[in-house]
């Protein structure tokens, strides 16, 4: 997926302000970028409450950025929870916890009083819960019977000093091969370590045209589980033609490719690669086709073939689809994310290589069955969308002990998972509708549950708007 920025000031005005104040204040208070009481009902007697929303603070070029979070914060960082305590003096008043992916959290029932401390720290996700980022507020003043509000200013503490690098970039059908690439290819680059994925965007990762030094369209997913990114052009490429991957560690001073510490990306890195002659023969068949099931959609995937202009999808519901009997997805491109299936139903597949003088079938057909996913808390049983003009609605049945849910949206579909989207909107409830949209594009969804546990698997994806069609070569 391209990865946008998204932020929880509404307008990017709004985010610059947030931005220079929490530097401002931070300076002085150690964190708390904003303080002020506000009357609730919840919160009655002679107590009070602090609500709090998280900064996050990196060092780069020798000057500290305070930004406010993206939607997947807690993917880039490492962070699976929040631990808040409240202290006076040296006695504890309260402490709490939230799932990470929260982003903020409220403590009531503090006595009425001056001088309390607010300490919020950032453990790691795993199974060794170690404080990675931690946050400091002081001089805090509780009202009887309000709120107050707070920014916290969150600092990396953990140990890790290294920059990344990039181990290595090369075509995805081949890593050994600079010469006679496949046009219809994907180019992977290797990180040394986890890397904070919203970093990594199609801004600083971009494939150049050598011929006439235009920047090729595409989007850039990273695999978590590798390390590594993927860019995947939106069209075959140019036959007979160089082309070069730039990597860049820094477009600005406060845009820089990072791992989950905050370390900038060591250099910038290029690879140049050759595309394939014109093909004047049938294509190879595809191979390395595999199946990943999810919820309610299978992602199918596969190695570009030398020769290839597009790829073909059969599929049925038993084994041993051929041409003849399987259902056509034409000119797909992988990884294809077939979505709208039926869980606990297995599904069959083959991709065929397709030219100007014939098609070639792979020889091995895969098959995987959606499943719902089980665990604490459980998405939504279902998602639907209504599009209109100007706006799309979802809706979703209620899920118990829900505190809340979050919407993920990209204008491609959302693969391998929810950290994949491009937006998220928090907060939201039945029915919801997104504004504005355009007319002609298609928009992907799946949704989330908070709950005091955490956040819960993917829901199904759903797709659609006024006017669009399905994203093909």
């Amino acid at each position: 997926m391209s990865r946008r920025l998204s932020f929880d000031c509404p307008t990017f005005a709004l985010i610059t302000m947030c931005i220079l104040f929490t530097g401002l204040f931070a300076a002085c208070s150690g964190g708390s970028t904003r303080q002020s009481g506000n009357s609730d009902v919840s919160v009655s007697g002679s107590s009070g409450g602090v609500s709090f929303r998280l900064l996050w603070q990196q060092t780069g070029s020798g000057s500290k950025t305070h930004f406010t979070p993206s939607f997947n914060a807690c993917v880039d960082h490492g962070i699976g929870a929040i631990v808040a305590t409240v202290t006076n003096a040296t006695t504890t008043i309260t402490t709490s916890s939230w799932p990470c992916a929260a982003h903020e959290g409220r403590i009531l029932g503090i006595p009425d009083g001056t001088d309390y401390m607010l300490q919020v720290n950032g453990v790691s996700s795993g199974p060794t819960a170690t404080t990675l980022w931690t946050g400091l507020t002081t001089s805090i003043t509780i009202n009887a019977g309000q709120i107050t509000n707070l920014d916290i200013v969150m600092s990396y503490i953990g140990g890790d000093v290294i920059q990344p690098t990039v181990a290595a970039i090369a075509p995805q059908s081949n890593p050994t091969i600079t010469t006679n690439v496949p046009a219809t290819d994907r180019i992977v680059i290797a990180f040394s370590e986890p890397m904070a994925i919203s970093t990594i965007t199609a801004t600083n990762t971009t494939l150049i045209n050598s011929g006439n030094t235009s920047t090729v369209s595409g989007i850039v997913s990273y695999v978590s589980a590798s390390n590594s990114a993927v860019f995947i052009p939106s069209a075959p490429l140019a036959y007979d033609t160089q082309y070069v991957l730039q990597v860049r560690s820094c477009i600005t001073a406060t845009s820089c490719i990072t791992d989950i510490a905050g370390n900038t990306l060591a250099s910038d890195y290029t690879n140049t690669f050759t595309i394939e002659s014109t093909p004047t023969t049938t294509p190879g068949a595809p191979s390395g086709i595999t199946a990943v099931p999810g919820n309610g959609q299978v992602t199918v995937d596969w190695l570009a073939s030398n020769g290839t202009v597009t790829y073909n999808i059969y599929y049925g519901l038993a084994a041993g689809v051929t041409t003849t009997n399987g259902t056509l997805i034409p000119q797909a491109h992988a990884p294809y994310v077939h979505i709208g299936r039926t869980n606990n139903q297995a599904y069959y597949y083959l991709v065929s290589a397709v030219n100007s003088t014939g098609e070639t079938l792979s020889a091995a057909e895969v098959s995987a069955t959606p499943l719902f996913p089980t665990g604490n808390p459980t998405p939504p049983a279902s998602l639907t969308l209504t599009p209109s003009i100007g706006y799309n609605t979802l809706t979703w049945p209620t899920v118990s002990g829900a505190t809340s849910y979050n919407l993920y949206w990209s204008l491609t579909p959302i693969f391998p998972d929810k950290n994949s989207a491009d937006n998220v909107i928090r907060g939201v409830s039945s029915p919801y509708t997104h504004t504005p949209t355009t007319e002609g594009l298609r928009y992907y969804y799946i949704l989330t549950t908070m709950n005091p546990i955490g956040e819960s698997a993917e829901s199904i994806q759903v797709s659609g708007g006024v006017g669009s069609i399905g994203i093909i070569w």
